[in-house]
């Protein structure tokens, strides 16, 4: 069958007594789509279209490609599949949920943004997030689940389990994309790849792995592999662990994979998750035959010819880190955060440690007194610096414009913009949106309007208006202007330059010893 655009339009349902006609599209390898029109806005919903499948002979190993639709239609109408977590979840999981505005067409393909959900790769799905306050701004949106936890990034270093099957199959479902979009009225060549957190992480890794661009544009929140927990040593007993931990005894690998390949994923996740194995991206072992995703370490990543000329919107939050446990001023955070994340001896890691604690909160001791100056060290250790960092890693390699932010608008259930504030003006949760005031309101048009702007234009403010009464600049190696955002939109020179000069500084004296720093290039922490 000829891969035709979509629009063809069945009769086939009725809301509040009103006609509803549901969209009919026609991917040419899989079948025919039905999918059902919104009821919250002008765009139709294709809910839970698989790209791929699971091996069940091989959970943990690459994805195949999916078969032709059984059933004449498939019906697109559930978007609630999880990816094997905690939560419940199944095996077969690796779908896309996408949303298209009506005026979509073959004769109007419109621009796509794809969303990565973040989730520390342990959690989280395609379906967590609604897009209304995105697709009524005339931009197709896909989310995509992917693979997590030991199903998605175990590294055993061996052929069968190299690592990062969570990041292929994200590649899997662009390269999906890439060769379908189209049917549904958006534009393969015009697609923007983003994330938070986790799909931050995710984001950027895309940007440097060896192969096919499949995108034009990246959006990257609050997450980079340079962040702490963002990326991991491979470890080839943890298939063994797993294993032991549900009654196996064995010291063969293959042995232990057979076994969790037999056992009940929901097991096999809660055994990682009460043995607390650390599960993200991580550096591949080379082997024949096998292709690799990542291939160096986080501050060794490189890919000048695929960066060159894309355009990256990115940032973070004011108070990423806006809480912190009862047990969080029982032990020393500098010391422990540097000793965890830093090759130092016991001399060079007590003197580094002095060395931050007294600029964080000087001669006062670890308490509630100071939790917000703590907080501050959190936020600027986990987030806020290595964020600096690459965008200087981008700009060292000729990225097309960058435009960096800080998200600092806070309402009356909210005291200070924490880790993922933003996306609750981005998007809107299944049971509506968190926009309860005016300004409430003014935030969610404004950072959609900037977001999409983006998707279409490689350029948050094409030109000003009402709402958007400021231009946004890109930084440069020199000058780091930033797009503040709350009630009144302003650029601001590189905020929190203090701090974020003092890790500047740490890294320049410290960075080659950094756990992540093995193979090192980092002109801003290698020296």
């Amino acid at each position: 069958m000829e891969k035709t655009i979509l629009c063809v339009l069945f009769l086939v349902a009725s809301v509040f007594g009103e006609p509803r006609v549901d969209p009919l599209v026609l991917i040419s390898s899989q079948g025919l789509v039905m999918g059902h029109r919104a009821t919250d806005g002008d765009y139709s919903m294709f809910l839970g279209v698989p790209y791929a499948r699971v091996d069940a002979a091989d959970p943990f190993g690459p994805s195949r490609e999916i078969q032709p639709f059984e059933e004449i239609i498939f019906n697109a109408n559930d978007g609630t599949v999880r990816c094997p977590q905690l939560d419940e979840s199944t095996i077969d999981c690796l779908r896309l949920n996408i949303y298209v505005p009506f005026k979509a067409s073959s004769s109007n393909p419109l621009p796509v943004l794809v969303w990565i959900h973040g989730g520390d790769f342990v959690r989280g799905s395609a379906g967590d997030c609604g897009v209304r306050n995105l697709v009524r701004h005339d931009v197709v949106v896909v989310t995509v689940n992917y693979r997590l936890g030991p199903y998605g990034f175990m590294c055993l270093d061996i052929p069968g389990v190299p690592g990062n099957q969570g990041l292929k199959d994200q590649y899997t479902a662009l390269n999906w994309i890439r060769k379908n979009i189209a049917s549904f009225g958006g534009n393969p060549y015009n697609v923007t790849i983003s994330g938070h957190d986790a799909g931050a992480t995710s984001v950027l890794l895309h940007m440097y792995a060896d192969n096919l661009k499949l995108f034009n544009k990246v959006i990257v929140e609050s997450g980079t592999p340079q962040s702490e927990g963002m990326f991991v040593n491979s470890d080839e007993n943890m298939a063994i662990k797993i294993a032991e931990h549900l009654g196996i005894n064995t010291t063969d690998t293959n042995e232990a994979l057979e076994f969790l390949i037999n056992s009940p994923h929901y097991l096999v996740v809660g055994a990682a998750h009460e043995l607390n194995l650390p599960l993200g991206p991580c550096k591949e072992k080379s082997f024949s035959g096998i292709e690799n995703f990542v291939e160096n370490d986080p501050y060794a990543l490189t890919n000048a010819r695929k960066v060159r000329n894309t355009p990256v919107l990115i940032g973070y939050t004011s108070r990423e880190r806006d809480s912190l446990s009862a047990d969080y001023f029982d032990s020393d955070p500098f010391y422990e955060k540097l000793k965890n994340n830093f090759n130092l001896n016991g001399q060079q890691l007590e003197t580094a440690a002095t060395f931050v604690r007294r600029f964080y909160i000087g001669d006062n001791p670890v308490s509630s007194d100071v939790s917000t100056q703590l907080e501050n060290f959190e936020s600027d250790f986990v987030i806020n610096h290595p964020s600096e960092r690459i965008i200087t890693r981008l700009l060292e390699e000729n990225v097309g414009s960058v435009y960096e932010y800080l998200f600092s608008y806070s309402n009356s259930a909210n005291d200070g913009a924490g880790h993922s504030s933003e996306l609750n003006y981005l998007f809107n949760d299944g049971s509506g949106n968190i926009v309860r005031s005016e300004d409430d309101q003014l935030i969610a048009d404004r950072v959609s309007t900037l977001w999409t702007n983006f998707v279409k234009y490689g350029d948050p403010t094409p030109q000003t208006s009402d709402l958007l009464p400021v231009k946004w600049t890109p930084v440069t190696i020199s000058s780091r202007p930033t797009m503040v955002i709350d009630t009144d939109l302003r650029m601001d020179s590189r905020v929190e330059n203090q701090r974020m000069a003092f890790w500047d500084l740490f890294y320049s004296v410290y960075g080659s010893y950094s756990n992540l720093a093995r193979e090192c290039s980092f002109t801003d922490c290698c020296q």
